[in-house]
């Protein structure tokens, strides 16, 4: 007659595990999918190579990301994630639960270093940004752009990678070594510089090596990017016909720092003036973007020779003669004063 009574027990029994079944799933569930208490700015979080699960739990714990340690530790031996992490840099943040954050790790969703390469910025300029994200020192990283035998093994038909890093936006992990860096820029610009636009260089009497020099200071003239392809047919115009460029970004190129030209500055003795020196500069003046380099290889025919803009996002004025030109840099010096002295009378009222 004791079977009732051995039976009501157990389904207490099972009602109490059940109960406590439940509230440690909830307690777990909160572990792992509970907002954390971290409201600082996101941060990286590095694991090394052979680093204990508890240590890396220990870190997140110590910023207010995980609120239930030893619960995360349990479940991190039960389920695999304490052996399944990846060594890398991580960026935390506090909107991440930490599903999201053991999830990433697990995945290998590293956190990795943004570099952003403009359109006609110099080598200068992407060894400064390069510097800056901690991938080799300024020095070293113009050093090897300029290295005969790196450049010659990118297939770069030049003296340095100048015109050949193409302007883009790359992603790298913490250890990326500057030539992996700079092997992944040249490739993206042999990527987009396809055997068909190669071939067309020698449409414009131009070699490849011709053709991005001459598309590094059209990156650097026009005005807008519609102008690109006439901007290119002005210059080879000049070109055919034996005339000097007279490109001031040219002769820019070896004035660092320096945004406007003198008098003086036109007759600086150096190959890179093309007020001096007919035809084109020895090496590029820029790294220019996909635009450029498709405007001068396929330049519209155009009948002018010369050309004027007020300023980075303004048409350009083209003419046929020397007189017309002069005419249109009137026109522009007339424009700038009006709208000066409108703005001198408007800061007034």
């Amino acid at each position: 007659m004791r079977f009732p009574h051995a039976m009501s027990l157990f389904r207490k029994g099972m009602v109490v595990f059940l109960g406590l079944l439940v509230l440690f799933l909830l307690w777990s569930a909160d572990a792992f999918f509970g907002r954390s208490d971290f409201s600082g700015s996101p941060f990286l979080l590095t694991v090394s190579h052979g680093t204990p699960f508890r240590v890396v739990v220990g870190a997140l714990a110590r910023r207010g990301l995980i609120s239930k340690p030893e619960t995360v530790i349990l479940w991190g031996d039960v389920l695999g994630i304490a052996r399944a992490i990846r060594e890398g840099d991580y960026e935390i943040s506090g909107e991440d639960r930490p599903f999201r954050i053991f999830w990433n790790l697990v995945a290998g969703q590293r956190y990795y270093r943004r570099l952003t390469v403009p359109e006609g910025f110099t080598v200068a300029q992407v060894a400064a940004r390069m510097a800056r994200l901690g991938i080799g020192t300024m020095d070293r990283d113009l050093s090897l752009m300029s290295d005969p035998a790196f450049i010659g093994r990118l297939r770069v038909p030049s003296t340095s990678l100048e015109g050949y890093l193409f302007p883009n936006t790359y992603y790298f992990s913490r250890g990326t070594s500057p030539r992996e860096v700079l092997t992944m820029m040249v490739s993206r610009f042999w990527h987009v510089v396809t055997p068909g636009w190669r071939d067309q260089s020698s449409q414009q009497g131009l070699s490849l090596a011709q053709a991005v020099i001459l598309a590094s200071i059209v990156q650097k003239e026009a005005g807008t990017a519609r102008d690109m392809p006439i901007v290119a047919g002005v210059f080879l115009n000049r070109l055919h016909n034996r005339m000097k460029l007279q490109s001031d970004p040219t002769v820019l190129y070896v004035m660092p720092g320096h945004h406007r030209l003198s008098a003086s500055d036109l007759r600086i003795d150096s190959p890179y003036n093309t007020y001096l020196h007919s035809g084109l500069p020895p090496t590029p003046i820029s790294n220019p973007g996909a635009e450029a380099l498709h405007a001068v290889l396929f330049a519209e025919n155009v009948p002018y020779l010369y050309f004027v803009s007020a300023g980075p996002g303004t048409p350009s004025i083209f003419s046929r003669t020397l007189a017309d030109h002069d005419r249109a840099i009137l026109r522009i010096i007339k424009s700038k004063r009006r709208a000066a002295r409108e703005a001198a009378i408007r800061a007034t009222k």
